[in-house]
């Protein structure tokens, strides 16, 4: 999954998509209003190769459960692929069929061999192929993808036949049939979750056949950003709006794992579930719903009924509003973060694929209109002028400088828009504190990242001194893990160091990983660090790298008091 970038390049899985943010601005590094001016460095205007592996964007496509459970037939899941093709929805980039619970049968065959559910996904009459390989042919030959089921236990959820104990088996009946995605849930098991699901990575991957893996584990663990493209991190949706945002706010926790080839799960769409009167939730709120599972970099997996005749209008408007899907889509592959929640009202960016470009999603959960502002420094671009663009109604809104105030933002609405400004300047001379500069980007487990300070809880300056083993810092990063938070360098800094550890704001509690990654290598790994760890230094080489990446680890054990310091952090550059 890395890529040769001409500026920066993504890292192994478990590095969190260490990528550098936009490209730079002007020649002195102060950036340019709409990105027209020339680049800092003449490279970073090549375009980007395409990143390598089976998810290098958040997959797009449909799945059964949500609206249908059980209630499936190969003759619907042929009609849903038609529904697809008709609707705009597969020109704007949805690609995967996905059928989900209840396609088999309860017990296998003598041999073990998985057997479809033969009343509804009948074989063939003239013989020779099963029901499942059927729906595969005709969807493959409609330029969509088949995805399928499966469970790590004995049984699934649905009280079908699960795969512990025949996952080579399984893979390779899946693989006979043309299935190019596997859905993998955690019901029935008795065995270890990481070890289970790493059984089938192998054995979808001895069969040399594509096999997107999505793991269903009902929340995140960190094992799975290595084994799967893409891992749930919370429990099932439901079409209400009070479970639409409480998946969201579950899975910004966890925002700095995310990236190309492991995308971060909040479950999928429940968009056009109550159509016609069906269900609770609103068309604005589907909407907002699309919005921020685009601004996340969630996978954009719809469950409404495709089928000709069956959507409304406003559904299919969003599902297939490429502005939006732009933003899931962009190969930077940085998802969004909350940058600011302020009561009822949040802002969350993401840095895009283009000089000074960002993507924002101004977000009001509150019960009534609300104008919401975001600065255009606090989503990592230079103070001065900026363009928007509103990408719900398709229209530009003109130059705005430092700050943009979107008017009377609906009741559980966005608004959803480009914002295309200056990259901020690069770090100067010897001894340049981070904390001092702007990062392009900064992905934080609780809260935002802090400055010169702990990270105390969920609001901006609501830490204390920063302190290690009774030592205290009046510089440095306050984070809580996981955290990515890149920096401009220009190829004109020579060194990074800091003091690293856990503060003693902790309690002696808490256990992380440091990294330091620039472009695509990684200079320090800290090993585990715990509460009572001593103060680490750091200090690593960085002549002729365009991107710092600072990134902070769970070490695998949740994120419990995981405050993490990057005390006296600096980087030495040239004048």
């Amino acid at each position: 999954m890395q890529r040769s970038l001409a500026f920066f390049a993504c890292s192994t899985l478990l590095a969190l998509a260490a990528c550098g943010g936009g490209k730079s601005a002007s020649p002195d590094g102060s950036g340019g209003a709409g990105g027209s001016a020339p680049p800092y460095e003449t490279d970073d205007d090549l375009p980007l190769p395409p990143v390598a592996g089976l998810a290098p964007t958040p997959p797009m496509g449909w799945n059964s459960w949500n609206k249908f459970s059980c209630n499936i037939t190969g003759a619907f899941v042929e009609a849903v692929a038609d529904g697809m093709v008709s609707s705009g929805m597969k020109d704007a980039g949805f690609e995967f069929i996905n059928i989900d619970d209840c396609w088999s049968q309860a017990t296998r065959a003598a041999d073990g061999t998985l057997q479809p559910d033969t009343v509804h996904f009948p074989p063939s009459t003239t013989g020779g192929n099963d029901g499942i390989q059927i729906v595969a042919d005709y969807v493959h030959s409609k330029g969509l993808k088949l995805g399928i089921y499966g469970d790590r236990g004995t049984e699934t959820c649905g009280h079908r036949a699960g795969s512990q104990g025949y996952e080579m088996q399984d893979a390779m009946t899946w693989a006979s049939w043309g299935v190019d995605y596997l859905k993998y849930d955690n019901c029935a098991a008795t065995l270890d979750a990481q070890t289970q699901y790493q059984t089938m990575r192998d054995a979808l991957t001895a069969t040399d056949r594509d096999f997107v893996f999505s793991i269903c584990a009902w929340s995140f663990y960190e094992w799975a950003s290595v084994i799967g493209n893409l891992q749930r991190t919370t429990t099932d949706i439901t079409n209400t709006w009070d479970s639409i945002v409480s998946n969201l706010q579950t899975n910004k926790l966890v925002t700095a794992y995310g990236g190309p080839n492991h995308w971060n799960d909040p479950d999928m769409l429940e968009v056009g579930n109550s159509d016609f009167g069906a269900g609770p939730v609103t068309d604005l709120e589907n909407q907002s719903h699309f919005s921020l599972w685009a601004i996340v970099d969630a996978p954009l997996i719809a469950g409404n009924d495709l089928r000709d005749g069956h959507m409304a209008d406003a559904t299919k408007a969003t599902l297939t509003n490429t502005e939006v899907i732009a933003l899931n889509q962009d190969a930077l592959g940085l998802p969004g973060y909350e940058v600011r929640e302020s009561g009822d009202q949040s802002v969350w960016a993401k840095p895009l694929d283009a000089n000074g470009a960002r993507g924002v999603v101004l977000f009001n959960a509150g019960a009534a209109p609300a104008d919401i502002t975001v600065g255009f420094a606090e989503i990592g671009l230079s103070l001065g002028p900026a363009t928007v663009r509103d990408l719900l109604g398709h229209a530009d809104l003109g130059t705005f400088t430092d700050s943009y105030t979107a008017t009377a933002v609906p009741s559980h609405g966005t608004a959803t828009l480009k914002i295309l400004g200056g990259e901020p300047a690069r770090p100067r001379g010897a001894g340049a504190y981070l904390s001092d500069l702007t990062p392009t980007y900064a992905a934080n487990g609780l809260g935002p990242v802090e400055r010169d300070t702990n990270n105390g809880a969920s609001d901006a300056g609501d830490g204390g001194p920063i302190k290690l083993r009774g030592q205290a810092f009046s510089k440095g990063l306050g984070m809580s893990a996981p955290s990515a938070v890149i920096f401009r360098l220009g190829k004109v800094c020579t060194s990074f160091s800091a003091t690293v550890g856990v503060d003693d704001a902790a309690g002696g509690a808490g256990s992380v990983v440091f990294q330091v990654w620039a472009d695509d290598n990684k200079l320090f790994d800290s090993g585990t660090v715990t509460g009572m760890s001593a103060a680490m230094p750091v200090m690593v080489d960085l002549t002729g790298l365009r991107r710092l990446k600072l990134v902070v680890t769970n070490a695998g054990d949740g994120s419990a008091l995981d405050r993490a310091d990057w005390a006296d952090a600096k980087v030495d550059c040239a004048p």
